[in-house]
């Protein structure tokens, strides 16, 4: 056989390992798990079904009857302040509270009471005993809750009668006599009919109907007139009920306002009369007062600031003048002054000095009227020096004038400040009283009304519901509802089998596909063999050759394919191929037949080599009968190759002896054959063809499709590779051609060579 290139062994390998990558959870994806599990799902949604239509013959069926109340809402013309504080509307606390009254123990006592009957009454025992599962699912549960739960002491069992007579003392010490008597009353109704009552409120469902003023009672019991006669009861007896607790409400009502009414004129009186009292004592404690005292406040602020000017003005002269004082003398400070005196004696002055002028030019500077116009500006210096000081003393004296005028201003304003809050005060203190006055006044006369209205109302009493419609009796029942349990028992029965086929999928770690098997081997995949159900090599019958067997022509192609790629891998037109499988019946003797038929078909010398006994001679319908011993010699077969069997003695304690001798026979017939295709024992369950791999140049691994556990196909690769096996590659066999495709991408057959 002419050798190929590598490049063209790549491309005559299966199509099946050039799958395309999709996405994890594509339509395709999806498509196939459906495909693959739908008869799965199907059954245990259809048990499912079954299950619950047993269930449901097992169920006594159950009948409804519903009355319907309406409420009067004699509140609706009110202000919605009531709303506003509320936040709920006002026809909603309306209803709100009637069921809430309805659904009381008080109200279903005086149902039982009208209805005549006990525990024990069949009207309230109609149910009937639990079907078959739910008993057992209930003990399955009772023992299981039993064991989970925390023991706990049992409490000392009491007489109840005695228990109920001893609480309804204690809580009557504490209340009027009618209220005692009432409450004893309570307590000796919930003794006798408290149970019943418990178990005639489980029966009925009391809600309201919309938005609007309708309540609907509804009773369930398995006979339909008892329970159109429980609902019809209660309808009619809340009506009076109804009327008799709003009767005593307002009997209640009346009192508590009359008592208030009369706590609210004492208050009232009281409040006035401090009102009047503190009037008496605080004298002008009005408005007119305390505005001519702000007024007067006002005056003394203004003239305050006034002196507090003039202060400033006086200090700052002095201080100016005392400085020009210190710098330049009294003269210079006299020239900024405007006293007449300063004018006048600087006027002289300087008429003597224009004296001395003249009288230094016309009689010289020592002469004698020189002389007495000197002495003359000096006492005029003197005058002016006089003067000056003279003012700056006045000046300080001003000052202090007008700081202790500032502080008499200072003392009258807070003198009257002390006033004023005084009266402020008073004012503040009897507008608070007012206030309370008015408030009890207000109070009062509010109280006043509500108990005039509510004395009125009493005689004017109406009930405030009424019985819309009476309740029928029903002709079908109300449960079980069949179609509604089975369409979710059908859904819950798809979503179980939905679930139960992803559990599946998850935990099925078997080979199916050849990108699969190329993932976990980490090795080429270089062929898939179809399964062939007809096909025994060791049968002494027609259908033992590969032509004959039902599909034996599909294999003889997937062989060549296996065949051409090992030819094209070998570096020379001969070897020794071995083909293994991890564990026993994964089809490693069918792909050494195939291979080896291929392979002589093509024209080539093959010997086939069986290592281990079956259960049929190897060597069955070839040229001579008999049993072939290990080193006899080749048997030609029917399709063209030669094949030997050797012993199992392999994996005895003198497989090695053995193998040593096999190896050197089969060295010597190396140079007769092209090619030796040894089929060799398992490497995990048997490992006796673990002496074949050093001695060969290509290993097939044979990998049975949808059966091979991934942990048993890298264990034998790990093996293999531990003993430094090259060449290695990988087949898978016996696939179902027909469910292959469930587990491979969209259009996969369209990848398959067309098959003759």
């Amino acid at each position: 056989m002419n050798r190929q290139s590598n490049a063209f062994s790549l491309m005559i390998d299966d199509p099946i390992d050039a799958t395309p990558v999709a996405a994890p959870l594509g339509f395709n994806e999806l498509y196939r798990f459906f495909r693959r599990r739908w008869l799965l799902i199907c059954l245990i949604a259809t048990l499912t079904v079954i299950l619950a239509a047993m269930l449901l013959s097992s169920v006594t069926p159950r009948y409804t009857a519903t009355a319907e109340l309406t409420l009067i809402d004699q509140r609706q013309q009110t202000t919605p302040i009531t709303d506003l504080l509320s936040g709920v509307p006002l026809s909603r606390q309306l209803v709100e509270q009637e069921i809430t009254t309805m659904n009381s123990k008080a109200f279903m006592i005086n149902v039982v009471k009208t209805l005549g009957i006990d525990e024990s009454s069949p009207i309230i025992n109609s149910e009937a005993a639990p079907s078959l599962p739910r008993r057992v699912i209930s003990r399955i549960k009772g023992f299981v809750g039993s064991i989970l739960a925390p023991s706990r002491p049992e409490p000392a069992v009491e007489n109840e009668e005695q228990t109920a007579e001893d609480d309804a003392v204690v809580g009557a010490e504490e209340m009027t006599p009618s209220q005692a008597e009432a409450f004893r009353g309570l307590a000796e109704d919930i003794r006798l009919y408290g149970p019943a009552a418990d178990k005639l409120a489980s029966n009925l469902n009391i809600a309201q109907r919309g938005n609007g003023y309708v309540i609907e009672v509804s009773s369930t019991s398995d006979d339909p007139n008892t329970a159109a006669q429980i609902a019809n009861v209660t309808a009619t007896e809340y009506a009076r009920f109804s009327l008799d607790i709003r009767g005593q409400s307002i009997e209640d009502q009346v009192q508590l306002l009359s008592a208030r009414v009369e706590d609210l004129g004492r208050d009232l009186a009281r409040a006035e009369n401090s009102v009047v009292d503190f009037q008496e004592q605080s004298v002008g404690a009005d408005n007119d007062s305390v505005n001519l005292l702000n007024q007067q406040l006002q005056d003394l602020f203004r003239r305050l600031v006034e002196v507090r000017s003039e202060i400033l003005r006086a200090e700052a002269r002095h201080d100016l003048i005392e400085e020009i004082i210190q710098e330049s003398g009294a003269l210079k400070a006299s020239e900024f002054q405007n006293s007449p005196i300063l004018i006048q004696l600087r006027s002289q002055l300087s008429s003597r000095r224009i004296e001395l002028s003249r009288a230094s030019e016309q009689f010289g500077p020592n002469s004698g009227q020189v002389s007495a116009i000197l002495a003359n500006s000096e006492r005029i210096e003197e005058e002016i020096e006089i003067e000056t000081q003279r003012i700056v003393a006045e000046l300080a004296t001003e000052a202090e004038v007008g700081h202790a005028t500032a502080r008499l201003i200072e003392r009258e304003i807070d003198a009257l400040e002390e006033t004023v809050i005084s009266r402020s005060r008073s004012m503040v203190e009897l507008g608070n009283l007012r206030r309370i006055a008015d408030a009890n006044r207000i109070a009062y006369e509010q109280f006043l009304n509500l108990a005039t209205e509510s004395a009125q109302y009493r005689a004017l009493q109406q009930p405030t519901i009424r019985v819309l419609s009476y309740a029928e009796v029903p002709e079908s029942p109300s449960s079980p509802r069949s179609l509604m349990t089975i369409a979710v028992a059908g859904l819950a029965g798809l979503i179980i089998g939905v679930s139960v086929a992803i559990l599946l999928e998850i935990l099925n770690n078997r080979i199916q596909t050849v990108g699969q098997l190329r993932r976990v081997s980490g090795l080429p995949v270089i062929g898939s063999f179809s399964r062939i159900r007809a096909f025994n090599p060791f049968a002494r019958h027609k259908k033992s050759d590969v032509y004959h067997a039902a599909g034996g022509r599909h294999l003889l192609s997937e062989a060549r394919k296996t065949a051409l790629f090992l030819t094209s891998s070998l570096d020379r037109d001969s070897g020794t191929i071995l083909v293994t499988s991890a564990v026993e019946g994964e089809g490693r003797t069918a792909v050494s037949i195939a291979i080896a038929t291929a392979l002589a078909l093509d024209g080539e010398s093959v010997l086939l080599v069986k290592s281990g006994s079956d259960e049929a001679n190897f060597g069955s319908g070839g040229t001579s009968e008999g049993e072939p011993t290990a080193f006899s010699m080749p048997i030609t077969s029917k399709t063209g190759y030669d094949y030997l069997q050797f012993p199992d003695q392999l994996n005895s304690s003198e497989g090695g002896h053995l193998r040593r001798k096999i190896n050197e026979f089969l060295e010597d017939l190396s140079s007769t054959y092209n090619y030796i295709i040894i089929a060799a024992p398992p490497v995990l369950s048997s490992g006796g063809g673990l002496g074949f791999v050093k001695e060969s140049d290509a290993v097939v691994l044979a990998t049975k499709w949808n059966a091979t556990a991934e942990q048993t196909v890298e264990s034998c690769v790990e093996r293999l590779r531990d003993l430094g096996t090259k060449n290695m590659y990988m087949v898978l066999t016996m696939v179902n051609r027909r469910k292959e495709a469930q587990y491979e991408y969209r259009g996969f057959k369209n990848t398959q060579v067309a098959r003759t």
